[in-house]
């Protein structure tokens, strides 16, 4: 967690550096190397509530960083020209920021690292799909007790 900490601390003192915040740095690292991904897929992979993205969201098309053009019920994001030069500028240096992070770590134990890290986050989304499923099968206590009134 402390190391997760530092990481986000400097990659937020990166962000700042040039108007933004982490959090609006993290979506245009996303949306840069996902073009068109949803809105709801963007959510899951920031662990963030769909409301909070949409928040973040219309914060950026505002400043002209994204686009979100709508297709049926969804939303696909796009960077415009302003936010793909915020990714071309600031990608570099922060995977930059990721080496030096890294670079007390062998390429061995970065990759040993890596391969745990992957494991660990199988098993997570396991757990959580399995919750999941366990509670849309779970009955709702509010059903049987307007029933039972």
């Amino acid at each position: 967690m402390r190391i997760a900490y530092r990481t986000e601390r400097e990659s937020a003192t990166h962000a700042a550096e040039h108007g933004l915040t982490f959090a609006q740095l993290d979506v245009i690292f996303h949306i840069g190397k996902c073009p068109g991904i949803t809105q709801q897929e963007l959510a899951e992979r920031l662990l963030v509530t769909p409301g909070n993205v949409t928040q973040l969201l219309q914060r950026m098309e505002r400043m002209g960083l994204i686009r979100r053009v709508p297709e049926g019920r969804a939303k696909r994001l796009y960077l415009t020209e302003k936010g793909q030069e915020y990714c071309e500028l600031l990608l570099p240096k922060q995977e930059q920021l990721h080496i030096q992070q890294f670079a007390g770590l062998t390429l061995e134990e970065q990759e040993q690292l890596l391969h745990l890290l992957m494991k660990l986050d199988r098993a997570q989304r396991r757990r959580v799909r399995a919750l999941q499923a366990a509670r849309n099968l779970a009955p709702f206590p509010e059903a049987s007790r307007v029933a039972n009134s």
